[in-house]
């Protein structure tokens, strides 16, 4: 049997002893440095440039906005333009009479016109001043550029105008920087009439108010509107959109729309304006009356006088018994007001028809405030030196026949020829002195003196009766 060998046993492991000699040596350690204490900046230093700063970040903002103002130009000069809602150029329709009347077309559809409007946006849009105006109600619509003898003369006048419209009409000019060199004023009777009844509901109030404050220094209860409400409908984006809409949509259209999309009837005058079927406004303000009503017969035109006898006193003038001294105050103060402004004014007394003047003077208790009016005027006008033409009583005007009346209120252009020599005679007149004198003219309102005669033509009867009235009612 075979001896058993004897297995070898592992060696036990060899330890290591770690001795003090075989530490680490330790890192050397850098030299010190001697730390210095910082310096703190001065404040004047901080605060400047915190000044800096935000002036940096400031023009780097502004800048960048800076490129963003062409576009709000635009949009706010687009808008301030076009103005669909009228809020800054007018309403759209009146605009677009007056665009037409500066480009020198005569207009149709004068019946519906809002001549205050039109006579208004004139002021604002005319580039240059004309040379003459005429103010006064429909009695003044004959004067034109023919008969003025002015090429740039404008005809303000408006139907039924008031005081108010009057003074307005030129105020408007003024205030626009388009002071005309000549004022020709057809008076009405009602203007130096101080009640309600002698105001027209269509005439501007507050306009009127912002005049007797501003200028003419009468305390009213005017007050300066609110603007800022109105002006920032330039930067709204909306109010843009709208208006780059209305621009596009009527752009080179002959038939122009509002801002309600209705078409706006006002159109160029088309062939020869003698001829038109309607009545017309002409580039210059005046107006031109339908063939019919200017070719009438002499019996159709009294026809009309005798309607217009039993209204007469509606005409602003209900219950007219004196003249008013504030009224004449404000006359005065108005006529002073445009000389100082360099205008002439040349006052106008427009006739009325022979049958009417008539009739009036069958009843003179009725008409005391109108029959007034006339010696008043005439008086002022030669203590002022002012040009003074026509009469309302027909019979002053040398050749006036029937037919140059319209009917009972309204003196024709041929009419006018025969009372005014036009504008440029009239100035030559005033610097010679040669002027017609006002109180040469005796109207058969005026009081006859005891053994002076009766004036060629006069109605000696109606000048007993109206004398007897008028006694104490001469100035």
């Amino acid at each position: 049997m075979p001896a058993k060998s004897s297995s070898s046993m592992p060696a036990p492991p060899v330890k290591i002893q770690r001795g003090g000699s075989t530490q680490t040596p330790a890192r050397p350690q850098p030299q010190r440095r001697r730390r210095r204490r910082k310096k703190r900046p001065h404040p004047l230093l901080l605060f400047l440039q915190g000044i800096l700063r935000r002036l940096y970040f400031g023009l780097k903002t502004g800048f960048k906005l800076l490129l963003l103002v062409p576009v709000l130009v635009f949009m706010v000069a687009f808008s301030y333009n076009v103005d669909r809602s009228g809020l800054f150029q007018g309403e759209l329709a009146p605009r677009r009479i007056v665009d037409l009347m500066l480009e020198g077309y005569d207009v149709t559809n004068f019946e519906q016109m809002d001549e205050r409007q039109v006579v208004q946006l004139f002021a604002q849009d005319v580039p240059e001043p004309p040379e003459a105006i005429g103010i006064g109600s429909s009695r003044i619509l004959q004067f034109n550029r023919e008969n003025t003898g002015v090429d740039s003369f404008f005809n303000m006048g408006v139907t039924g105008a008031d005081v108010r419209d009057n003074m307005t009409s030129y105020y408007k000019m003024v205030s626009y920087g388009k002071t005309p060199k000549v004022l020709i004023w057809s008076v009405d009777p009602w203007v130096f009439y101080g009640s309600e009844a002698a105001f027209d509901y269509r005439a501007d109030a507050d306009l009127y108010n912002e005049f007797l404050t501003k200028v003419l220094n009468v305390p009213t209860d005017y007050e300066e509107p609110d603007q800022v409400e109105l002006w920032r409908a330039l930067a709204d984006p909306a109010y843009f959109q709208g208006n780059v809409d209305y621009y596009f949509k009527n752009r080179g259209q002959t038939t122009v729309t509002d801002d309600d999309g209705n078409t706006i009837e006002f159109n160029p005058v088309e062939g020869d304006p003698y001829q038109q079927t309607t009545t017309i406004k002409r580039s210059d303000g005046s107006v031109l009356y339908d063939v019919a009503f200017r070719t009438q017969t002499a019996d159709q035109i009294r026809s009309l006088a005798a309607e217009a006898c039993m209204s007469f006193n509606s005409v602003h003038m209900e219950g007219f018994e004196e003249l008013s001294d504030t009224q004449i105050q404000a006359f005065d103060s108005f006529i002073k007001y445009a000389q100082s402004q360099g205008t002439t004014v040349i006052l106008i007394l427009s006739p009325w028809h022979p049958y009417l003047y008539g009739y009036l003077l069958t009843e003179p208790d009725m008409h005391k405030g109108f029959f007034q009016v006339e010696n008043w005027v005439r008086q002022y006008a030669a203590d002022n030196n002012i040009p003074l033409y026509g009469s309302y009583d027909p019979e002053c005007v040398d050749g006036l026949v029937e037919l140059d009346f319209f009917d009972g209120l309204h003196c024709s252009g041929s009419g006018i020829e025969k009372f005014f020599p036009g504008v440029p005679q009239t100035l030559q007149d005033l610097e010679n002195g040669t002027l017609p004198d006002p109180l040469a003219v005796h109207p058969r309102t005026s009081l006859e003196t005891p053994g002076e005669e009766t004036p060629e033509g006069e109605n000696a009867d109606a000048s007993a009766e109206t004398a007897d009235s008028t006694t104490t009612e001469e100035a």
